[in-house]
C-alpha cells in the first residue's frame, strides 16, 4: 500500500449522526468549580441509596448502627402500643398521659445518648474504605459526565468535520433564499462572519507549517486534525510553551545541513537537498510546535521528514504534574512511501498501569467503533511494556482500511482526552490520601520519560543527522523533559479578550479598576481564574471585599504588564513626559536664526580650507 498515492477512501467522508454538543458548549462543559461533578455525585448518590446496592459509606455506617439500635427501637415500639390503649382508655387520664409521653421522650433521648457515646470510632481500615468509597463516587461522576458528552455518538468524534460543513452549506442556503432587504433585519450576516471549526481544520491543514506539502498526505490529513482539535476544544486556555525553552533554543525548526541556524531557519528554502552519496545525505528536516494550557503543561507535535523517505509524527500530551489524567501518546513512522508502525495510547499514570474504569470503557468502545477487525497488533517493545496500558494500539496497517481505522481512533481518542481534561481539577495535598496520590503522579511523570528515552531508535536517527549532545539535549529538554519543580505558567486565557472588551465597552479604560472589577463580575472564567489564585496567596494580602477587588486586580496587571505598581509607573510616565519636553526646547534653542539677519550670516561667512561644509547638519535633522 503506497500511502502517498491518496488517503484511504473510508477516510474520505463520515456519514455517522452530528456530534453531540457538549453541554452548552466547549467551555461550559469546563466544571472548573466542580458543580457538574457534585451535582451528577448527588444523583448518583441518591439513586444509589433508593436501589438495592447502597454506597459502601452508608452500609458500613448503617451495618455499625444496627446492632446497637434495634434492641431500643423494639423496647420503644411496646412503650408507644400501651400509650395510645390506655389514654382512651379513661377520659379521665388525659393529663397524666401527657405526662407520660414527655417522660417517654426524655427516655429516648436519654438512650439516643447512651447509643453515640457506646458507638466505637471508626478504625484505621474502616476510614480507608470509606475514603475509597468517596473516590468511586467521584470517578463515578466524572465519567458520567465526560461520556455524556459522545456516548450516544461517537461517530462524531471523527465526523465533527462532516457535520461543520453540512453546517455552513445550509447557512448558505439560508442566506440564498432570503432577500437581500431581510439579511440584516434577521441577523443572518451575523452567522457568516466566521467559519465553524471543523471546516476550518480541513481549509487550514498544515497550511502554516514548514513542511506542508513535503510530507505524506497521512501526516498532513493527521496534523491538521489534531492540532485544529486542541485550538478549537481548548479555546482561550491554549497557548504558546514558553519560548525560551524551544523556539529560543531553535527547535522550532531543525535542519541537519544548517545545525546552527546560520540561514535563520530558511535553509530549508535556499539550500538544495544533497544528492545521493554527498557529505549531507541523507538531509533531516525537523518542525515542531508545542503548547500548553491549564490542565497540560505541554502538548508537543512534531514532524519529523528525512530526505531517504522516513517520515515520523510525534504527539504528546504531557499533564501538569497536579492533574489525575493519562499521558496521551502517539507516533506514526512511515518508510518507502508506507505506514510501518501507527501507535496510540492512553499512559496510566498509576503504580501499577491501570486506567480509571470509565477512561478504559471508553477506549474500548472506540477501538470497536473504529478499528477494523482485522487489524493485528504488532508486538510492543521492552521500554514500552513499561509505561502502555493493556489498551495500547500498537499496529502495522496492511490495507487502506486498517490505516483509516487508525486515523480515525486516533483523532476520536485525542478529542475525547481533549473533552476529559476540561472537567478536572488539580489536586491539593489537603490529607494523606491527596499527597500520596501526588506523589504518586510525579512517579509515573518520571518514569514514561525515563522509558521513552530508552528508546535507543530514536536517539539513534538524531545522532547520525546532528550528534550526540545535541541529540542528549534535544531528547531530554524539549521531547521527554521531567521538571517538577519548574512547571510552565499558564495564564488564564480570557485576558485574550480584553480587545473584545476595548471595542465594547472603550470607557472602562479611562479607568482600570473599574476595568478589571468589570471583567471580575461579568466574565465567569476570568472569576474562576481569579479566585484559583487568591486561593493561593496570605489571606493578609486579599481584597476586603468585592467593591475593592478592581484596585487590586488592577494593580497586580500593572505588576505583571509593567513590573511596578500603578502609582510608580504613572510617576514614571510622567518623568519620562517631562524629559522628552525639556528635551525638545533644547533643541528648538540650540537651533540656528532663520532671520535675514541669519541668511545674510550664512553668506557672509565663507568657509575656510579645512572647513567641511557637508559636516554642518541642522540638530532636527539626522
Amino acid at each position: 500500500m503506497q500511502c502517498h498515492a491518496r488517503l484511504p477512501r473510508c477516510l474520505g467522508s463520515s456519514q455517522g449522526r452530528p456530534q453531540m454538543q457538549l453541554a452548552a458548549s466547549s467551555r461550559s462543559i469546563h466544571a472548573r468549580n466542580g458543580l457538574a461533578r457534585r451535582t451528577t455525585r448527588c444523583q448518583l448518590s441518591s439513586s444509589s441509596s433508593s436501589s438495592s446496592s447502597r454506597p459502601l459509606s452508608s452500609s458500613l455506617v448503617s451495618s455499625r448502627c444496627s446492632n446497637s439500635s434495634s434492641s431500643s427501637s423494639s423496647s420503644r415500639s411496646r412503650q408507644r402500643w400501651h400509650h395510645p390503649c390506655q389514654a382512651a382508655s379513661s377520659s379521665d387520664a388525659g393529663g397524666a398521659a401527657a405526662a407520660a409521653a414527655a417522660a417517654d421522650s426524655s427516655e429516648q433521648q436519654q438512650q439516643q445518648q447512651q447509643q453515640q457515646q457506646q458507638l466505637p470510632a471508626f478504625t484505621e481500615d474502616e476510614l480507608r474504605q470509606l475514603s475509597a468509597a468517596d473516590t468511586s463516587l467521584d470517578d463515578e461522576a466524572l465519567g458520567e459526565a465526560w461520556r455524556s458528552a459522545f456516548e450516544d455518538d461517537l461517530d462524531g468524534l471523527y465526523g465533527y468535520v462532516d457535520r461543520d460543513q453540512l453546517q455552513y452549506a445550509n447557512r448558505i442556503r439560508e442566506l440564498k433564499a432570503t432577500p437581500k432587504h431581510l439579511w440584516e433585519q434577521i441577523g443572518i450576516l451575523d452567522k457568516m462572519q466566521s467559519y465553524p471549526p471543523g471546516l476550518v481544520a480541513d481549509m487550514m491543514g498544515m497550511g502554516t507549517w514548514r513542511l506542508n506539502g513535503t510530507v505524506d498526505e497521512v501526516f498532513s490529513f493527521l496534523v491538521g486534525r489534531l492540532e485544529s482539535s486542541m485550538r478549537e476544544l481548548l479555546g482561550t486556555d491554549l497557548a504558546l510553551y514558553p519560548t525560551e525553552k524551544w523556539k529560543q533554543q531553535g527547535w522550532d525548526f531543525i535542519d541537519s545541513l544548517d545545525p546552527k541556524r546560520e540561514w535563520e531557519g530558511f535553509s530549508y528554502v535556499d539550500m538544495p537537498d544533497p544528492l545521493k552519496g554527498q557529505e549531507g545525505y541523507p538531509r533531516l528536516l525537523i518542525e515542531n510546535r508545542v503548547y500548553s494550557s491549564r490542565v497540560f503543561r505541554k502538548l508537543h507535535l512534531e514532524v519529523a521528514q528525512r530526505q531517504d523517505g522516513l517520515q515520523v509524527l510525534h504527539m504528546v500530551l504531557f499533564p501538569r504534574y497536579d492533574f489525575d489524567i493519562p499521558i496521551l501518546a502517539m507516533d506514526l513512522v512511515a518508510a518507502g512511501g508506507a505506514v510501518t508502525l501507527a501507535i496510540i495510547d492512553a499512559c496510566p499514570v498509576t503504580s501499577r498501569l491501570q486506567l480509571p474504569q470509565h477512561y478504559s470503557q471508553t477506549m474500548a468502545d472506540l477501538q470497536a467503533n473504529f478499528l477494523p477487525e482485522s487489524c493485528q497488533a504488532r508486538n510492543i517493545p521492552e521500554w514500552g511494556a513499561q509505561i502502555f496500558s493493556s489498551l495500547c494500539v500498537c499496529m502495522k496497517p496492511n490495507t487502506p482500511e486498517e490505516l483509516g481505522g487508525f486515523m480515525k481512533y486516533a483523532i476520536a481518542l485525542t478529542r475525547a482526552h481533549l473533552m476529559y481534561s476540561q472537567l478536572l481539577e488539580p489536586l491539593r495535598p489537603t490529607d494523606k490520601a491527596s499527597a500520596r496520590r501526588l506523589s504518586e503522579l510525579l512517579a509515573c511523570h518520571e518514569r514514561f520519560c525515563q522509558q521513552q528515552l530508552a528508546n535507543t531508535k530514536t536517539a539513534r536517527v538524531l545522532e547520525v543527522a546532528f550528534d550526540t549532545q545535541f541529540t542528549q539535549d534535544y531528547m531530554t529538554q524539549l521531547m521527554f523533559d521531567y521538571a517538577p519543580r519548574e512547571d510552565v505558567p499558564w495564564f488564564d486565557g480570557s485576558l485574550a479578550r480584553l480587545y473584545e472588551y476595548f471595542d465594547n465597552v472603550p470607557e472602562l479604560w479611562t479607568d482600570a479598576a473599574e476595568f478589571m472589577k468589570h471583567m471580575y463580575d461579568y466574565d465567569e472564567d476570568f472569576q474562576a481564574a481569579v479566585d484559583r489564585s487568591l486561593a493561593e496567596k496570605d489571606p493578609d494580602e486579599l481584597p476586603d471585599s468585592v467593591s475593592s477587588m478592581g484596585e487590586y486586580l488592577a494593580e497586580q496587571l500593572s505588576q505583571l504588564v509593567y513590573g511596578q505598581s500603578a502609582a510608580q509607573h504613572a510617576q514614571a510616565v510622567e518623568e519620562a513626559a517631562a524629559a522628552a519636553r525639556q528635551k525638545q526646547l533644547e533643541e528648538v534653542a540650540a537651533a540656528p536664526a532663520l532671520g535675514k539677519e541669519g541668511k545674510d550670516a550664512d553668506k557672509d561667512e565663507k568657509p575656510g580650507k579645512g572647513d567641511d561644509k557637508s559636516s554642518f547638519k541642522l540638530p532636527w535633522k539626522k
